[in-house]
């Protein structure tokens, strides 16, 4: 074999004419290699961060949220989508994020729902970066920040002597002997009443809306300034797919087949009525499969 000591000697000692090959079997022409998209390259735009000018308007809230988590008045939580909301606090990658708007939300060309945002870092900089990618980074590295437990009272309070109350949005649970219901495990009705709801369920068990049964009383929730028929039908939607399906006779031997009853379990119940409260209800839906909301 000959001394090879440049480029131009491997190339002429091309023995097995290796280097002439054309077409398919060229060297150069790479295979199984994905090629960029330039379109998707734009369309999955990643905001870069910038210099916040103004963050010192920020900086003591981050200090306060830092300090709250020291004290156990926060919490770090696993993140889930669910927990999006403006004003909410996230740590990513390990730095505090302020979440401070959430702009209109829109379907992506997926027909997904997404949106971009206005992130504000403890670093002092700041980011518009989608919705959908803030979730992803969060589920690869973050966590949500729990509210301040004083902050989550006050939510509590916030109603006046000038808000109208409507009725009340209730979770019933039966205490039926019937083994057709007694083995449906998250069997729940959600209904709605202009009465207390003592009231209302007085004569459960001669009702085919109950089941012919007795019920107690899981939840109730006081309706003010909302419609609350609307508000129940939300739910009723919501849940369609985990509807009970079951023909009850009455005491004069008609069939009914009553529509409130769903097989959900409770915190998921209490958890969609959160999103109705706070006009997060559609970018969500109910997972059923998993038994679990989930984003759009």
């Amino acid at each position: 074999m000959a001394d090879i000591i440049s480029l131009d000697d491997i190339f002429n000692s091309d023995t097995f004419g290796i280097l002439d090959k054309k077409g398919e079997d060229d060297i150069f022409n790479l295979k199984n290699v994905p090629r960029v998209d330039k379109d998707r390259a734009v369309t999955d735009f990643v905001a870069r961060r910038s210099k916040l000018e103004d963050f010192d308007k920020y900086e003591k809230m981050f200090t306060e949220c830092q300090k709250d988590l020291k004290t156990g008045k926060r919490k770090l939580i696993k993140f889930n989508e669910r927990f999006f909301e403006k004003g909410a606090f996230f740590i990513l990658k390990g730095i505090l994020v302020y979440l401070e708007e959430i702009q209109k939300i829109k379907k992506d060309k997926h027909h997904k729902l997404d949106a971009r945002t206005t992130l504000i870092f403890e670093n002092g900089t700041y980011s518009n970066m989608l919705l959908r990618s803030l979730g992803k980074g969060l589920y690869e590295d973050g966590y949500f920040v729990s509210e301040h437990e004083d902050r989550v009272l006050d939510k509590l309070h916030q109603i006046s002597s000038e808000d109208k109350q409507n009725g009340y949005i209730y979770i019933l649970k039966s205490l039926s002997n019937d083994d057709k219901i007694v083995t449906k495990k998250d069997l729940y009705k959600i209904g709605f009443s202009t009465t207390n709801v003592e009231t209302r369920i007085k004569n459960a068990k001669k009702d085919p809306t109950y089941l012919m049964a007795d019920v107690k009383i899981v939840s109730s929730y006081e309706c003010f300034n909302v419609n609350p028929h609307k508000l129940e039908q939300l739910i009723h939607k919501f849940f369609a797919d985990t509807c009970l399906d079951i023909d009850i006779i009455d005491e004069k031997g008609n069939i009914h087949r009553p529509r409130e009853w769903f097989i959900v379990p409770i915190q998921v119940i209490e958890e969609a009525v959160t999103y109705i409260n706070n006009r997060q209800i559609i970018n969500y839906k109910y997972d059923s499969i998993n038994g679990k909301i989930v984003f759009r």
